[in-house]
């Protein structure tokens, strides 16, 4: 009985198997970039991530009006405003450190909204430049994380890692304030 069972079974998850396979290669569209194809695939795949992040930021902080930036869920968290300030300061600072240089642009304005998106799109405009610069051969290179030796992988990763998380927290104050953040699937 189970040997019967078991040709049935095991040729259907195969086939199974092989559709879904061939589905999931035909959902990777050609607008979807590939790193595999780049020249530096891991910096490349890195970049990928990060971008698609920020972009994500910087549709909720158009998203989100005027008004509602400074609101918070709780007086123990960050308001909208200090979100989006915070994601601009990490990014000038871990883009800084994996490029060796002092941090930049912290002193600018961050008062309204259009000061704060100018300053979040300052910061995401300098790291475009820092990932721009690398390869996959500089990932290894020693840098320093607050105080901990590690390579410049990690630090790029932290980068849209940091985003994603802050990301979390922007969909929510969105969403309690009856906005629809504009995400997409990736």
């Amino acid at each position: 009985m189970f040997r019967s069972i078991a040709r049935v079974v095991v040729p259907v998850c195969m086939i199974s198997v092989s559709v879904l396979a061939s589905l999931a290669n035909a959902q990777i569209s050609p607008g979807l970039p590939n790193p595999i194809a780049a020249s530096n695939p891991l910096t490349t795949t890195l970049s990928i991530f990060r971008s698609n992040m920020q972009d994500k930021i910087m549709k909720s902080a158009d998203a989100m009006p005027e008004s509602k930036y400074s609101y918070r869920p709780t007086k123990d968290v960050r308001s909208f405003a200090e979100i989006l300030v915070h994601l601009g300061d990490i990014s000038y600072i871990l883009c800084s450190n994996a490029k060796g240089e002092a941090t930049p642009g912290m002193a600018a304005a961050k008062g309204s909204k259009a000061e704060i998106k100018a300053y979040l799109k300052g910061s995401f405009d300098y790291c475009d430049g820092v990932y721009s610069g690398f390869t996959d051969a500089h990932l290894n290179d020693p840098a320093d994380f607050f105080g901990f030796k590690t390579n410049k992988m990690f630090i790029l990763t932290q980068v849209g890692n940091h985003d994603a998380l802050h990301y979390g927290n922007l969909v929510t104050y969105l969403r309690i304030n009856g906005l629809e953040p504009s995400g997409g699937w990736f």
